[in-house]
């Protein structure tokens, strides 16, 4: 994980974000993955153990690296308290397999719970009014296709931590060549220097749009969402544990209780087809998430897809993009 942050932090470190690490606000995300529960069965193989806490940590870097502006940065690092474990398998338990937005918390509410993390940010100046709209930082948070630190992180550390498609050396030279543009709505935006980098960092945008989109990604956040609800309902948890206890204790939990559980555990293949199994299967449309960026040119700022035929085509090809209409697991029947 060290190497990894390390390729973002500036040569300023904005030493005003250490204070707020050990809150008990953040200190609760710490046990709360980044992969939606893919860390707990054989299907991937993540290179360590990535969590929420250490995706705000690299996305309030990567803002304070590209504004040095202490109030986006805070804002970055708290963009994903109200997180719950498992995080977006929990929209699915909610049937919001298109949004995604169902589970997560206010983050003023979760921010109100805690004391210490409120002297934090009154030490810094910052108001909870500051924080209650997050499109307000547009280098934090800005709408697909648009490109900004939390979804930058989700393309790189999707194919270097979770999926190993691409070297560190291959990140550090798209993160370098990165820079602050104006997008055609005249407001702030991240892009590219150089359209030859802008290209590979498509080639991965591509990989992490696909998989988001494939059955094994799919299955597994379906799976977790349908034991955590068959737990819910016969009273071994209840939906606020996912905001108190960690990944691990809610584990134990569904283990010690769903006898399949260990079957997902231990799978290492997801098997698609075209006409419905037997047994527990999964086919829905989840949401599509996607990047195009921005590429300064010598007239103006441009979309990759305006300077490239081929750019072009991979995002027609990516819109298409359509997973077997099935899938399931052999040896896992029913919940």
């Amino acid at each position: 994980m060290q190497e990894y942050l390390t390729l973002f932090q500036d040569k300023e470190y904005p030493t005003f974000l250490d204070k707020y690490l050990k809150t008990k606000t953040l200190t609760r995300i710490k046990y709360v993955t980044q992969f939606c529960g893919c860390d707990y069965t054989k299907l991937y193989s993540p290179l360590f153990f990535y969590t929420r806490f250490d995706h705000s940590l690299v996305v309030a870097h990567m803002t304070w690296h590209f504004t040095h502006n202490k109030e986006e940065t805070i804002a970055a690092l708290l963009h994903d308290v109200g997180t719950p474990c498992f995080a977006h398998c929990i929209d699915y338990v909610f049937g919001d397999f298109l949004k995604q937005e169902s589970s997560e918390k206010d983050i003023i509410e979760i921010i109100k719970q805690d004391d210490e993390l409120l002297k934090c940010l009154e030490k810094d100046n910052i108001t909870l009014d500051s924080l209650k709209d997050l499109s307000n930082y547009p280098i934090l948070e800005n709408k697909s296709p648009k490109l900004c630190t939390d979804r930058l992180d989700g393309v790189l550390h999707t194919c270097y931590i979770w999926l190993h498609t691409h070297s560190l050396e291959e990140i550090k030279e798209v993160y370098n060549d990165l820079t602050i543009l104006t997008n055609e709505e005249g407001r702030k935006e991240l892009g590219f220097k150089t359209a030859s980098i802008a290209l590979k960092f498509v080639s991965m945008v591509q990989i992490y749009a696909k998989e988001l989109q494939g059955n094994k990604d799919k299955y597994v956040m379906k799976y977790i969402a349908e034991v955590v609800r068959k737990a819910s309902k016969n009273g071994w948890i209840t939906i606020d544990d996912l905001y108190t206890k960690t990944e691990k204790e809610i584990v134990f939990i569904l283990s010690s209780h769903i006898p399949s559980f260990l079957n997902f555990q231990k799978a290492t293949e997801v098997i698609g087809c075209k006409q419905k199994p037997v047994g527990f299967s999964i086919s829905f449309t989840t949401k599509r998430r996607n990047v195009i960026p921005l590429v300064k040119t010598i007239d103006k700022e441009k979309r990759i897809t305006e300077l490239s035929k081929k750019a072009m085509q991979d995002y027609i090809l990516l819109e298409q993009y359509q997973d077997e209409p099935y899938a399931y697991i052999e040896t896992i029947q029913k919940i």
